[in-house]
């Protein structure tokens, strides 16, 4: 299905440059918008596991939501209704939260400090079929929908101290991942000069990052010894842990999973990237 859909996509992107009547180039910025799904679930049923479990908690964890974005587009145009357009942008979704949590052990009191980091980068590549509405002689409103090709990377980093056995542990993650959906919106297009237009788009584009494989790190050290471990083909887990009550849980593992008491549900997670995007810009007529 998905080579036949790179092959449809190669064939559609070579008719739209052959014969085109007139070209536009098309830059814009704007800010874009994404579910997030399992890894805003799992994040999420942490910080609550580690609220029910702690005397105090202080921060929060938070999930993947919108970043800005920028894309260019060379539109080809053939005749007064259609044109076709092929594109690419990118944006990157990324912050740090710290989270101090503290609590009291059979022996003593303790304070723990976790940092996370996650980031998620894009870089959709997209094909548009427009079809042109002219509302006055300087006005014009584009209807378009195509396939959108979106290569991800996603990573991860956490880094925790505790004055329990005088803990330091460091545990990161990376992977890449394609994605292959569909985008489709309206296009204002407002006309300011001699080959020069105002351009606002709002679309939806649906695309998913699953199977998500790749570089992982545990490094601790503490009172009790050290632990340096390490893999290339470590994958990112969505499961249910319930150790009296049930919390949506994500975490980095073998091909075989997580196992052991009070896990189930387990599934290899998937980041979903399916939101609406909103830019505006210029559109030069050539």
């Amino acid at each position: 299905m998905k080579k036949s859909l790179a092959v449809a996509l190669f064939l559609l992107t070579a008719a739209a440059l052959a014969y085109p009547q007139d070209v536009s180039f098309k830059l814009q910025g704007g800010m874009t918008w994404v579910q997030g799904d399992d890894y805003n679930k799992g994040i999420a049923g942490t910080w609550q596991l580690l609220r029910d479990t702690s005397a105090t908690v202080t921060g929060n964890y938070r999930g993947f939501k919108n970043a800005p974005s920028f894309q260019a587009e060379i539109v080809t145009h053939w005749g007064k209704r259609i044109a076709v357009g092929l594109g690419g942008g990118y944006f990157q979704m990324t912050h740090s939260d710290l989270i101090t949590s503290e609590g009291t052990t059979a022996d003593a009191s303790f304070t723990t400090d976790t940092t996370v980091k996650p980031q998620l980068s894009i870089i959709p590549f997209y094909l548009n079929i427009y079809y042109k509405i002219k509302v006055t002689s300087a006005v014009g409103l584009n209807i378009f929908a195509g396939p959108a090709f979106q290569i991800v990377q996603f990573s991860y980093q956490r880094q925790t101290t505790s004055t329990v056995n005088s803990l330091t542990e460091l545990e990161t993650f990376k992977a890449a991942s394609p994605s292959l959906g569909y985008q489709g919106g309206v296009s204002l297009t407002v006309h300011i000069a001699r080959g020069l237009s105002f351009v606002a788009d709002g679309f939806y584009r649906q695309g998913k990052a699953s199977k998500l494989s790749g570089n992982w790190l545990l490094s601790s050290s503490s009172e009790t010894g050290q632990v340096n471990k390490s893999s290339s083909a470590y994958t990112f887990w969505y499961y249910t842990y319930a150790p009296g009550a049930s919390y949506p849980a994500i975490g980095f593992f073998d091909v075989n999973g997580p196992s052991g008491d009070g896990i189930s549900g387990v599934r290899k997670a998937d980041i979903n990237l399916s939101g609406l995007t909103l830019t505006a810009g210029l559109r030069i007529d050539i």
